[in-house]
């Protein structure tokens, strides 16, 4: 058993490992790039929420990422190596939970569909963004909450799921379907052992105990930050993030909440996963109501898994393609479920039909993995092969990747260590290529009067503003006389003017 489970490991290794190679010619995108600049001022002795605050994110990504750093040096590959046995790990947990509460089919399918899923290209699975690290502690958190249910573990063990839970969450607060799911089967189970001797008691005791889980980490961070005197900065990223979630910029996507813009861009994604998912949740809801077993209550919860990350990821009704990334580790699980019982059933009539039935539907999820990604793979084979430059690789493949290199490399010539830049455009990346500090404390355009004016970003060391493609009519005004009054368009790259000071 062991030895399969070791050559299931190298196997998924090295699938994984050729899926993602493209990702180390890639530069960092710019959630990611911010990230790794903020990582790095940790990693150069200083805090987080202190002198550089994230915005509306909470410190997760960027520990991980600074974490990278000291295992790899600090190197943009580095977050993108550790995220490799990190993939690796939920692949693992995924085939554990389908072998131990399913079949073996089921286990080996749901660690296939995730690494090759995950790496889609059209859903940000050649980045780091903070839901590929998340994906960790949500599928960690499923498997205890089965395991606790199916062992029939004592109520205080339930704390551990609410540690995991506040892992995700201090990843990104809406990342908490493990908890949702718990919240649900939990008065689930009591009502089905309702009858026993202490039924309720047992329910109450296992959501204090995931409550207390849940709440000792956050409490953990909440008094380190608070004991060096940025309480106030730190719950900050609540109040960005309350706004962020009430602005309508997401919104416009006309996808009705909250399940129009996942169902929306895993079907342009991989259309065959998604009908196999569904079709897995069908099997699972028909076979477990009424729920009468602890069986049955394992099909609930992946269902509700499913259900919830898709609710979770279009919350807003729309959004970016990371958004979706945490609804891939359950669909992979319950579209191999689909299969697994469809074979099942295919085999009572016929069992050369069921393994043609089997083989075409795992051929479809493999072969839209490939369609989704080729145009990537073609353009690295010819870059390796040096038909292409790099710089036209990423003009290929990532325009906004080679115009943020661009930059970069424009500011890092043109400046020196101690002096300041500043960018009024998406590429936040910049910062960490060009390595060159901000004049004021949060990188991001739309935070720039949050803790102050935002005419300190014209200070004297301020040598350089980048203005991301301008139109006069949608820039601030104060933006627009600063420049006018201290700086000169000096030079534009690719759409974006970049403005010197005038000495």
């Amino acid at each position: 058993m062991y030895k399969k489970q070791w050559i299931l490991f190298l196997l998924l290794t090295i699938l994984l490992v050729i899926a993602r190679l493209p990702s180390f010619v890639e530069p960092l995108e710019n959630d990611s790039g911010s990230s790794a600049f903020l990582a790095r001022q940790m990693i150069r002795g200083e805090t987080i929420y202190d002198r550089f605050h994230p915005g509306h994110h909470l410190p997760g990504l960027h520990y991980t990422i600074a974490l990278a750093f000291r295992m790899f040096g600090d190197d943009p590959n580095a977050p993108k190596l550790l995220l490799l046995p990190w993939t690796v790990i939920c692949a693992l947990l995924l085939y554990f939970i389908g072998h131990l509460y399913f079949d073996e089919q089921t286990g080996i399918l749901s660690a296939l569909f995730f690494v090759l899923t995950s790496s889609q290209r059209g859903l940000a699975g050649m980045t780091v963004e903070m839901e590929h690290f998340a994906n960790l502690p949500l599928i960690a958190g499923i498997f205890l909450l089965i395991y606790l249910f199916r062992r029939y573990r004592p109520a205080w063990q339930f704390i551990w799921l609410g540690v995991v839970g506040a892992l995700s969450f201090l990843y990104k607060v809406n990342l908490v379907a493990p908890l949702v799911v718990a919240g649900i089967t939990i008065p689930w189970s009591a009502w089905m052992t309702r009858k026993e001797p202490g039924a309720w008691k047992t329910m109450s005791s296992r959501l204090i105990w995931m409550a207390i889980g849940f709440i000792i980490p956050l409490g953990i961070v909440s008094a380190y930050f608070a004991s060096l005197g940025l309480w106030e900065r730190f719950i900050l990223v609540f109040k960005f993030g309350f706004n962020y979630m009430d602005a309508g910029v997401m919104n416009s996507a006309g996808l009705p909440r909250p399940f129009g813009f996942p169902l929306f861009w895993m079907s342009v994604n991989n259309f065959a996963l998604l009908f196999l998912g569904l079709l897995g949740v069908y099997y699972l809801v028909r076979h477990s109501i009424p729920v009468r077993s602890t069986e049955n209550l394992t099909d609930i919860v992946v269902s509700l898994w499913l259900l919830i990350s898709m609710a979770m990821a279009g919350l807003r009704g729309g959004g970016f393609p990371h958004y979706v990334l945490p609804v891939v580790p359950p669909l992979a699980l319950v579209a191999s479920i689909g299969i697994s019982r469809a074979y099942q059933n295919w085999r009572l009539v016929s069992e050369k039909w069921a393994n043609l039935g089997r083989s075409v539907a795992v051929a479809l999820v493999i072969l839209l993995f490939f369609w989704s990604n080729f145009s990537l793979y073609r353009e690295y084979a010819r870059y390796k092969v040096g038909r292409i430059s790099h710089p036209q690789f990423l003009q290929a493949v990532y325009k906004d990747g080679y115009i943020s290199q661009q930059i970069s490399s424009y500011l890092r010539t043109h400046t020196q260590p101690d002096d300041f830049i500043y960018l009024w455009s998406l590429y936040i990346d910049v910062y960490y290529y060009a390595d060159r500090l901000p004049p004021i404390d949060i990188v991001w355009p739309a935070y720039a009067s949050a803790t102050g004016s935002p005419n300190r970003i014209f200070e004297a060391r301020t040598k350089y503003i980048v203005v991301d493609i301008p139109r006069q009519g949608s820039l601030p005004q104060w933006l627009l006389d600063g420049l006018a009054a201290d700086y000169e368009l000096e030079t534009t790259i690719e759409g974006s003017e970049i403005y010197r000071r005038i000495q």
